[in-house]
């Protein structure tokens, strides 16, 4: 189950669109007709919680939504059978649904595992959220008919937006310094390091066919610098005097030459470096201080995504029996 991080279907309140079919109730389910599975049956199990039938035939709903109307868009002919990486597009839908379901799955399981529950306050902002949606669709009866459409009934739309607070409860954890969740200073300068927003600004003097000029240019740079009271200021100075001599890199990237990565990653945040030689000139660099709250976000998703996507998953016969090609003809049928 790979996916990208940025498919996490995670926020604190769905935003839900009619998707063009119909449903009467919950006891004659759509997804019940075009599957021919009981939609509360357990279809699957992450980690050991038990999935309903409704829940991955949701996402799969969506998903299979989407392909639909990319193919519509650019005036192509569906065919599930399509090989693709991995497989055909059947099974590319599957998969994705399949992942889409453990992804909520597994906030549940770290929600029951970190003592994350919803508590009042969590009921009141459903409560809220669902007098606004019946007012923005023009009465409760059309805002039901509008879930119905995708599968969902109250109780369903709101078990799905109460993951996404949950989700929040446990990003909340994970930035509380000690606590449980959060995340190992090392682990996480890692990963930002892994991600390119660990930079570092450099500035270059050339050797060219007179090398000492180059020494004494760098070294009168690193004179100014060591007697700055604000180094990173003093070091943007230099760098706009002569702009052409001045850069910035991503560590780990592979840009910059193995000697002044590795001098590089020795740096300490806000610091500089010494006069660094190697063949084409001489090097001074600085370590960028970095945005460290979009890192931290990234870095807890990446850590959810990875659980999710390592998580043991069983599927039942039903689950493997399934045709994505037929269950997306039974949706159109039913439109």
């Amino acid at each position: 189950m790979k996916q990208y991080a940025a498919a996490l279907a995670l926020v604190l309140c769905l935003t839900l669109t009619a998707c063009g079919v119909r449903e009467d109730n919950r006891g004659q389910g759509l997804f019940q007709r075009t599957s021919g599975v009981e939609e509360d049956a357990v279809l699957l199990t992450v980690d050991g919680r038990e999935v309903p039938a409704w829940r991955y035939f949701y996402w799969l709903e969506r998903c299979c939504g989407r392909l639909r109307e990319q193919y519509r868009a650019a005036g192509l002919t569906l065919d599930w059978n399509a090989p693709v990486e991995g497989g055909t597009l059947a099974d590319y839908v599957k998969d994705q649904a399949l992942a889409d379901t453990a992804l909520y799955a597994t906030v549940e399981n770290w929600a029951d595992f970190h003592g994350c529950a919803l508590d009042e306050e969590d009921q009141a902002a459903l409560e809220a959220a669902w007098a606004e949606k019946t007012a923005e669709y023009g009465g409760e009866k059309a805002y039901l008919q509008a879930l119905a459409e995708m599968g969902l009934d109250r109780a369903r739309m709101e078990e799905l937006t109460g993951v996404g607070r949950l989700y929040a409860k446990l990003y909340s954890l994970y930035c509380q310094e000690g606590s449980a969740l959060a995340p190992e200073p090392e682990a996480l300068e890692a990963f930002a390091v892994e991600q390119g927003r660990i930079t570092v600004d450099r500035l270059f003097f050339a050797a060219g066919e007179d090398r000492e000029a180059a020494r004494q240019r760098a070294a009168e740079a690193f004179a100014r610098l060591n007697a700055a009271e604000d180094l990173a200021a003093e070091f943007a100075v230099l760098a706009a005097e002569v702009p052409e001599e001045f850069d910035t890199f991503a560590l780990g990237d592979g840009a910059l030459e193995e000697t002044l990565e590795a001098a590089a990653q020795a740096l300490e945040a806000g610091q500089c470096s010494g006069i660094l030689e190697t063949g084409e000139g001489l090097s001074i660099l600085l370590r960028v201080e970095a945005d460290k709250s979009g890192v931290e976000e990234e870095y807890f998703d990446h850590l959810l995504q990875e659980a999710a996507e390592n998580a043991a998953v069983q599927l039942t016969e039903a689950y493997q029996a399934l045709d994505p090609a037929d269950f997306s003809a039974g949706l159109v049928r039913a439109g």
